[in-house]
């Protein structure tokens, strides 16, 4: 009877809650995590592809330089107004920009129209550095503002001290690399520049008539040195792009992307735990009529049981006396049986429901 006590208070419990809580927390776990890195995934492909093509832009725009470059005056002329240093080499270009008209002259603007563009727009140049080591610029740099830059600019200074920092650092990151290095990314005062190099070589003996040898030739290792006893005139040519807006560009879309992921990861984790909720709502439901039948199984095999236990009891304290003289607790322990298997029978038609016609016809 205490047997019978213990299996229906476990039978009164939910069936399976503690697998059904583990199977939600399981398949709402794997789908936010899908749902999410979908979403992640999408958000750096975007971003991945924005950045590539401001990359590509922006090599663009330095292969125009150093096509620019080779227009504009050429090494002959350059190499006939080249200074030691990047100040006296600005202030070549203002000498030049009073005499007769030249390409290669210093303009400066000032804004007219107020309107941001994440500070002010700098103007692609070159720069043309010769064996000795004096400096001319091939494609003038605009918009140079005089002494220290101040603070017109907020944090950019596009000054001649940025300028003179800027070459120099470039100079020197190209002395200290290989043979062919990448273009370099050079960070000064606020603004983002890329650079990049390239060896010109001319032969100054050729004239202008189209007479004589014009073959040049360039050395694999990448110096200036020994091109001028060959009777060549070369410049180791520095292009430089500003791209503090592409920069800035790509940081405020990371960073706008960056919240969009976080509000619609929480959001696609929200919708997930509500569609997995509702999916599981059947298996609720079938355990609900699994716990309701468990439970009336156990009232309706109760009774029988504990009759046939005590009938058992019976025939276990006579146990001097013939099974003939015990007929009485026998027949009761049959009468016991017969209505246990009854109760099972029906407990059974109940879990199976009624037979589908098809099955009933044998089609």
């Amino acid at each position: 009877m205490g047997g019978m006590g213990d299996n229906g208070g476990k039978a009164g419990r939910p069936a399976g809650g503690g697998d059904l809580k583990a199977l939600r927390k399981r398949l709402w776990l794997r789908s936010s995590v899908l749902v999410c890195s979908v979403l992640v995934l999408a958000l750096a492909a975007a971003w991945l592809a924005s950045a590539f093509s401001a990359r590509d832009a922006n090599n663009v725009a330095l292969q125009n330089v150093m096509t620019d470059s080779l227009r504009r005056g050429g090494l002959l002329e350059a190499h006939e107004d080249a200074r030691p240093d990047v100040p006296q080499a600005l202030d070549s270009l203002v000498e030049s920009s009073t005499g007769e008209a030249d390409d290669r002259k210093l303009i400066v603007t000032a804004p007219d129209t107020y309107y941001s563009l994440s500070g002010p727009v700098q103007s692609p140049f070159s720069l043309a550095e010769f064996e000795g080591g004096s400096m001319a610029f091939l494609v003038p740099p605009y918009n140079v503002v005089s002494g220290g830059g101040g603070s017109s600019y907020g944090s950019f200074n596009w000054c001649e001290s940025a300028l003179e920092e800027l070459v120099g650092t470039a100079r020197s990151n190209r002395a200290d690399a290989g043979r062919r290095p990448d273009p370099q990314y050079i960070e000064i005062q606020g603004m983002t520049w890329k650079c990049a190099t390239e060896i010109m070589v001319t032969n100054p003996h050729y004239p202008a008539e189209g007479e004589g040898d014009p073959a040049v030739s360039v050395y694999g290792d990448g110096r200036l040195e020994g091109y001028e006893e060959d009777g060549y005139l070369a410049a180791r040519v520095y292009a430089f792009v500003d791209i503090t807006s592409s920069v800035i560009y790509l940081k405020r879309m990371g960073m706008f992307l960056a919240l969009i992921g976080a509000a619609g990861c929480a959001l696609l984790v929200a919708v997930c735990r509500r569609v997995i909720d509702r999916a599981l709502v059947p298996v609720v439901e079938s355990q609900v009529r699994q716990r309701e039948f468990l439970i009336k199984a156990s009232h309706e095999l109760k009774t029988p049981m504990a009759s046939l236990s005590s009938n058992l009891d019976a025939l276990v304290a006579n146990g001097g006396e013939t099974v003939a003289s015990q007929e009485r607790w026998t027949k009761n322990m049959r009468e016991d049986i017969d209505e246990l298997a009854g109760r099972t029978c029906k407990l059974l038609d109940l879990v199976a429901g009624p037979e589908p016609a098809s099955h009933r016809d044998g089609t």
